[in-house]
């Protein structure tokens, strides 16, 4: 049976500072354990060591925090704000996504939408706009993060994908293999009623350098370098094509073969046959073969035609030839 993870009343905001409650109140960050993102358009696909964490167009993206940071012997009682802060690398197209509790558990490295876990169902969670990029979200999580502090074998984490009330939206959340920005995905957490501050501690040891920062944007185009040698010229083509033209006469109701030939050091390369002139004595000259000549291919074109009316009819037969050097017959 699914877990119903009520998350209570969105509430987001842009660059949203942690909220501090009144009285004693001790703030820390719930380290993020694992990020990846889902694709029902590659289902056997896993993206958990890409540098963004995708929704919608078919992408939904999973984050679970580690709770092992809070004081020993902290109750959901004394939770007094969870928020969500989430980067927007990129918008692809502007919309909302929905936050939801997942109700199963799954591995950064091993996670696809073939085997990812169910969720608390479209529509139950948070919805938050999402309208430009390179700003921070926030997303008040409060409910769903006391449920996992009273019962810690719920924590699967949270599911993002685009809201039911804009299943167009497509966004791009950094994820915390994103060393570019390194505006990994975090959870603020508030406790109140912490007993009196202690004094200030000794100042902690410098942390590791920083990630290096994007890289600028490309230089002009530097100036056009020489012209290279010239290359070595290739072979000639074929040239000098010469078309050879034989003009007979084919008896009434009679029918035979003319040949046109190429002449020495050239090769049939096409050619044609009919009747000489362009009027209506041409439907009396019908084709039975028009072809190289089987005995001499590379020389001959071989015309068979046949005069189906009682008069002589003026036929033509014409090659074409080209020198070349050599001829290869298949």
């Amino acid at each position: 049976m699914k877990n119903k993870h009520h998350l209570g009343s969105a509430q987001w905001l842009v660059a949203l500072p942690l909220a501090l409650c009144v009285g004693p109140a001790l703030a820390l960050d719930a380290p993020l354990a694992a990020d990846s993102h889902v694709n029902s358009l590659l289902p056997g696909n896993n993206f958990g060591s890409l540098p963004t964490l995708n929704v919608g167009g078919g992408a939904s993206a999973l984050l679970r925090f580690d709770l092992a940071t809070l004081p020993a012997g902290a109750t959901a009682a004394k939770l007094a704000k969870a928020n969500l802060i989430l980067y927007v690398n990129r918008v692809g197209a502007p919309g909302a996504i929905e936050v939801l509790g997942l109700n199963g558990a799954w591995a950064e490295g091993s996670v696809t939408a073939a085997n990812q876990p169910p969720n608390a169902g479209a529509g139950s969670g948070i919805s938050v706009p999402v309208g430009a990029a390179n700003q921070f979200l926030s997303v008040d999580l409060t409910g769903l993060v006391k449920q996992w502090i009273s019962n810690p074998g719920s924590n699967f984490g949270l599911a993002l994908q685009a809201a039911l009330s804009a299943p167009g939206t497509v966004a791009f959340f950094d994820s915390k293999e994103n060393t570019a920005s390194a505006h990994v995905a975090r959870l603020d957490l508030t406790l109140a009623d912490q007993g009196p501050k202690g004094d200030t501690g000794a100042p902690g040891a410098t942390g590791a350098t920083g990630a290096t920062g994007p890289r600028g944007l490309t230089g002009n185009t530097g100036a056009t370098g020489p012209q290279g040698a010239q290359g070595v010229q290739g072979q000639p083509g074929p040239v000098n094509l010469t078309y050879v033209s034989v003009t007979e006469t084919l008896g009434g109701n009679y029918w035979a073969g003319y040949t046109a030939s190429c002449p020495g050091n050239t090769y049939l390369t096409g050619g044609g046959c009919g009747h000489r002139d362009n009027n209506s004595a041409q439907d009396d000259v019908k084709v039975n073969y028009a072809g190289p000549r089987p005995d001499s291919p590379t020389r001959n074109y071989q015309c068979n035609l046949r005069n189906t009316s009682g008069e002589s009819r003026a036929i033509r037969v014409w090659a074409i030839c080209a020198s070349a050097s050599s001829v290869t017959l298949r």
